[in-house]
């Protein structure tokens, strides 16, 4: 038996308890177009999160290492998600594992210290693999190794291949792997070599919309758009989820309020320019009179949404657009900024709308002044007489 223990604790199995719902077990509400959900311990044994199903329901996702090692698989069931780590598949092993049910719980207790949990984002690391998952209506998921990734039982779904990236679609669910490698098919599965993104939307919740999003959905599979973030008003306080899609961008909120929101912005030095998203959900942001302010200086609006997601069309000027999207809660936007070169930027969005107390004010004082004007013209007129 003590022989046997090393090995055992390489066979490492995680979840088959997490649920599609938020962390109080209620039901995901379609109403926002942009939402940020938020990861958590679920029971003993899984990860419960709100959009973490969203867009794969019945997909399995083999990763291996280079020399064919198979590391994990994470599978998306109708109501929970598991995801096995896995380096030895040994029958004894796994009857042993059955049977004894403290060992089962201690090796599940391991397996949690692997996974660091932050708000909307898990990443975690094994073996030569590293993963990276996002709990938003923006679905995303990023899997490094140096081996294959293979995406299992995609029968249901609409594939159209395009050398380095696949898109698949679904009722309104809409969703692109891409890959630096180009992706093959064996045995109707969608392999992949190295690395693969995987980023998905549900249109359910658009009223209007939905063409423009698909225009900036392009841009992502073109390597235009380096990152994007969304910011969602949750009671008094917000709620943020940041993900980089190329060049290492990454986006980062700072000062948060519904007249004012800043961010800071950086990415590779050496890497062309690259276009950023900024999602506001419904109540984040007071007004759609705006400004935008980059490194302190006030920056122009783009011609078009193609002008802005061409970064490097206006030599080192960057420029911004807004889009407005109606979902089922009501009117929701997002901007898109491009920047021509990266080094770290602030942006600032500020609203134009003026203090309605201090409006008011400015308002009294001047009819005060016109007063006074009309009262010295008659007593002057007066005293003429």
């Amino acid at each position: 038996m003590k022989l046997l223990v090393p090995a055992i604790i390489l066979l490492v199995i995680f979840g088959s308890g997490t649920v599609l719902g938020d962390a109080g077990g209620n039901e995901i509400s379609d109403n926002h177009y942009f939402d940020v959900g938020g990861f958590c311990q679920y029971g003993s044994d899984g990860i419960a999160g709100k959009y973490a199903l969203s867009g794969l329901e019945g997909c399995m996702i083999s990763v291996y290492s280079e020399d064919g090692t198979h590391l994990l698989d994470i599978v998306y069931k109708s109501d929970h998600m598991e995801i096995l780590f896995q380096i030895l598949d040994d029958a004894l092993i796994k009857k042993l594992l059955s049977k004894e049910e403290w060992l089962k719980d201690y090796i599940r207790d391991l397996s949690y210290n692997k996974i660091s949990f932050e708000r909307s984002e898990i990443s975690f690391t094994y073996g030569n693999c590293s993963v990276e998952m996002h709990d938003s209506s923006i679905n995303f998921l990023r899997i490094h190794t140096t081996g294959k990734i293979v995406f299992h039982n995609l029968t249901n779904y609409e594939l159209i291949w395009k050398g380095n990236l696949v898109e698949l679609s679904r009722d309104n669910f809409s969703g692109t792997i891409i890959s630096t490698n180009p992706l093959y098919q064996s045995d109707g599965d969608i392999v992949a070599t190295g690395n693969i993104m995987f980023r998905g939307t549900d249109l359910r919740p658009l009223s209007d919309g939905t063409e423009k999003i698909k225009t900036v959905e392009e841009a992502i599979k073109k390597g235009t758009l380096g990152g994007e973030i969304t910011i969602v008003k949750k009671n008094e306080s917000y709620g943020v989820d940041s993900v980089s899609y190329y060049s290492n961008v990454t986006i980062k909120a700072g000062d948060l309020s519904s007249e004012k929101a800043e961010f800071t912005v950086s990415g590779d030095d050496h890497t062309t320019g690259k276009t950023i998203k900024v999602n506001i959900g419904k109540g984040a942001f007071s007004s759609k009179d705006f400004k935008v302010i980059f490194d302190g200086n006030e920056i122009p609006m783009a011609d078009n949404l193609s002008d802005v997601l061409n970064p490097d069309d206006d030599g080192l000027q960057p420029e911004y657009s807004v889009v407005y999207v109606k979902s089922k809660c009501g009117d929701e936007f997002f901007l898109l900024i491009s920047i021509p070169h990266f080094s770290t930027h602030t942006i600032t969005i500020e609203s134009l709308v003026k203090n309605p107390i201090f409006t008011g004010m400015a308002a009294v004082g001047a009819m005060m002044v016109v007063i006074a004007a009309a009262w010295a013209m008659f007593r002057k007129d007066n005293s003429t007489l």
